[in-house]
């Protein structure tokens, strides 16, 4: 890397900071961070465990919920939510009690004196910034997960919960999604799929009555709705090579109690049904490019999980898939489902988040009939912690939840219509006394054999080796850490960001002095090794997921989900260079020299740059997202790996690629040994392989139990680190044989 600006790039004022001002953070990141009430629930002895992040601080208690009983209730709170909505008003009101008995019971065994005055006190920080505080579930433990959470209910506070402020189930999958500019309109693909076994709705009236509730979005060209022409898997098929934002499917869902799975039903080309299970409509959702942002089933139970398997609901498991998903806890009514539908798109369309556009439905169906309990049985599950998936360039303005009713029952009445459907980062400290000293060496330390396997306790998102190979850097969510190899043991950690905050991307420097990170608080970071402080922090438009550092450690590459990678000059905190991409950058990395930088698109392709004119010197092909990409040492060859199963390696010097390996699954990490004989692969699968780097032989091959996230080699290429989703750091010695 020269060190200087390249000709025609505009040079921004440094960003040298300890404390990161507003500016270059994204205003979302921070309510998100701030505003959040995180309720993370997992069984421990004696009950289970309640533990509390907010804006007000954190606490932790045990709370003895009767889980059994409550799930034995569901049926006849179910039978009540449909009676609330066709009964007389009377009727209605009597109806209520089992919902608010449920919500009360869940109230009281989670809301204890300590966290109910954190609660309190978060709602009134919330309410003191203008904003509304958000209540996010976090829960591990299957059978809580398929309780009815969005009933809590408390009459000292105003009632139930989830009408004063948005209730989200936080799904743990990694891979945040940025959200993606759209000029209008948003592009809805509906389906319609009623079996005739399933009773007697009419396929046309229903798409009659969705497309009637979207109308005013339709006309004042905010939504163009689109539907797929038949009932069949098949026409989903067809349709979803069409561009979609947001995939709306009207039908019927049930849940599989033999497979522990929900599904949706579709019909069969004889008009019969054909259901389809959760994990299989995930598959079929991704063959759209890009994927929907969104999928709203308008189907019963879709929301409904098994207490033994927390991703059995197919709104849960379709998290593997899309970043959010509204579905149906309890049965729901058409007319429910066409006015929820209505005040649920006008509220994106005025650039809400989707939280909030839950929020609006439920509150549209509560002014429609106050004694109702169909307000209840939409359920948010999201996988990301900013929750606004859309980024519309010129929204339409707000319509109150009031008006949404009267308009939709005016259009009914004129067409006879009756039925449808961090806080900032708390700083930790050094893990002292057992702070490691690093040396600015970067010679190998001889004779290391590190532990074989190092239990992190949290999903590893990145990993790095110190270049002398003693020590090893992770990142995971909230937490960056370096380890102790032989001991297995942290040296010292710091607490990053809010409760999403992942931290993506780790990268130490050649001289072992400085370690980089870059995380979804779309901030990255520069530590001193030595002392383990902060010395540098520097922001992107937002999620940070890569990082790499020169051969001088004088530069930095970053990768954004903003859609730019970027070079940053460390002596000054200025931004030298700036690389548009059509889509989020998922990984970059210097050449040997710090010629040329490598980087990994969401667009399918690898691209090549020089560092001193910003041009693009080349591209790489694949099928799907490019999520990592690697120089050999000797800077011939470059590696990239993508999510259509597939590890290419390219020659340097005419940038001819040699030959490609293949998993399974989608492959999320790709290495070069230090002497660049071999590469790494990690899939989403758990499976590690190992290969020759000139001829793609097969050499090595080992499973984790879950998706391998990050890999790297030692420094002395005697052992392979790969880590992943199921937590551990496993060091694995490698053969010698046909290196």
């Amino acid at each position: 890397m020269r060190p200087r600006n390249p000709k025609g790039i505009r040079t921004p004022p440094p960003r040298r900071r300890r404390t990161p001002p507003q500016q270059g953070v994204d205003s979302r990141e921070k309510r998100v961070m701030a505003f959040d009430f995180v309720l993370e629930m997992s069984e421990a002895p004696g009950g289970y465990s309640i533990e509390v992040s907010s804006p007000c601080g954190e606490d932790r208690t045990t709370a003895a919920i009767d889980a059994h009983e409550l799930l034995f209730r569901l049926p006849s709170l179910q039978a009540a939510v449909l009676g609330s909505a066709t009964r007389a008003r009377g009727v209605g009101t009597e109806l209520e009690a089992p919902a608010r008995q449920v919500g009360d019971m869940l109230y009281d065994a989670v809301f204890q004196s300590s966290i109910k005055a954190l609660y309190l006190s978060s709602r009134q920080k919330a309410q003191e910034h203008g904003q509304r505080l958000r209540m996010v579930l976090r829960v591990r433990s299957p059978e809580l997960a398929a309780l009815p959470w969005e009933l809590l209910h408390d009459a000292k506070l105003g009632g139930y919960l989830c009408l004063h402020h948005p209730i989200i189930r936080y799904v743990e999958i990694l891979e945040p999604v940025a959200p993606l500019a759209v000029e209008p309109p948003l592009r809805i693909l509906g389906m319609v799929s009623l079996p005739g076994s399933l009773g007697a709705l009419d396929a046309e009236a229903e798409r009659a009555s969705l497309t009637t509730a979207l109308r005013p979005l339709i006309d004042e060209g905010m939504v163009r709705l689109e539907w797929v022409p038949g009932q069949t898997k098949q026409d989903l098929y067809a349709a979803l090579f069409r561009d979609c934002h947001i995939f709306h499917f009207i039908g019927h869902g049930r849940f599989d109690a033999d497979r522990r799975q929900g599904m949706i039903v579709f019909a069969d080309e004889h008009g019969r049904e054909d259901p389809l299970h959760a994990e299989a409509l995930g598959h079929l959702i991704s063959i759209a490019e890009p994927v929907p942002r969104l999928v709203v089933l308008n189907s019963c139970e879709t929301g409904t999980s098994h207490a033994q398997d927390l991703f059995s609901s197919t709104a849960a498991e379709l998290e593997y898939t899309v970043p959010a998903v509204v579905a149906m806890q309890f049965a729901v009514t058409d007319k429910a489902a066409v006015l929820f539908s209505r005040a649920f798109y006008q509220a994106l369309a005025a650039n809400r988040p989707v939280d909030e556009a839950v929020r609006t439905g439920r509150i549209a169906l509560r002014a429609d009939k106050d004694d109702s309990l169909e307000c209840f049985t939409p359920v948010l599950y999201q996988r990301s912690g900013d929750a606004r998936l859309f980024d519309l360039t010129s929204p339409r303005r707000s319509t109150p939840p009031q008006t949404v009713v009267e308009e939709f029952n005016q259009t009914q009445r004129e067409t006879d219509h009756g039925r449808a459907f961090e806080q900032r980062g708390i700083p930790s400290t050094l893990l002292s006394p057992r702070q490691t000293t690093h040396p600015s060496s970067t010679t190998p330390s001889p004779a290391i054999t590190p532990s074989p396997d190092i239990n992190t306790g949290r999903w590893v998102v990145s990993l790095a080796i110190h270049p002398q190979g003693r020590l090893l850097a992770t990142g995971a969510r909230k937490l960056v850490r370096v380890w102790d190899v032989i001991t297995g043991q942290p040296t010292w950690e710091r607490q990053l960001g809010g409760w999403s905050t992942m931290v993506n991307a780790v990268a130490f420097s050649p001289d072992g002095e400085k370690l980089a990170t870059g995380s979804t608080d779309n901030l990255a970071r520069i530590w001193n090794m030595p002392t383990g402080s902060l010395s540098l922090e520097l922001g992107h438009g937002h999620f940070v997921d890569a990082v790499d550092l020169d051969r001088t450690g004088s530069y930095l590459a970053t990768g954004s989900a903003d859609a730019t990678a970027c070079v940053w000059d460390l002596s000054t905190g200025s931004r030298v260079l700036s690389l548009r991409h059509p889509r989020a950058v998922k990984d970059v990395k210097f050449s040997p020299d710090g010629r040329l930088l490598l980087t990994a698109s969401e667009d399918g392709k690898a691209y090549i740059w020089d560092t001193d004119t910003g041009r693009q010197k080349a591209e790489i092909m694949h099928r799907s997202f490019v999520l990592a990409v690697d120089f050999s040492l000797d800077g011939q060859k470059i590696a990239t790996c993508s999510d259509d199963h597939t590890a290419q390696v390219t020659e340097t010097k005419s940038w001819t690629p040699l030959f490609h390996v293949e998993h399974r699954s989608g492959l999320r990490a790709v290495a070069f040994s230090s002497d660049s004989s071999m590469i790494a692969t990690g899939s989403q699968d758990g499976t590690v392989c190992v290969w020759r780097a000139d001829t793609g032989e097969s050499l090595f091959r080992l499973k984790h139990k879950r998706s391998v996230n990050a890999l790297a080699f030692y420094p002395d290429d005697q052992f392979l680190a790969s880590a992943g989703e199921d937590k551990v750091v496993r060091s694995t010695r490698l053969p010698e044989v046909g290196r």
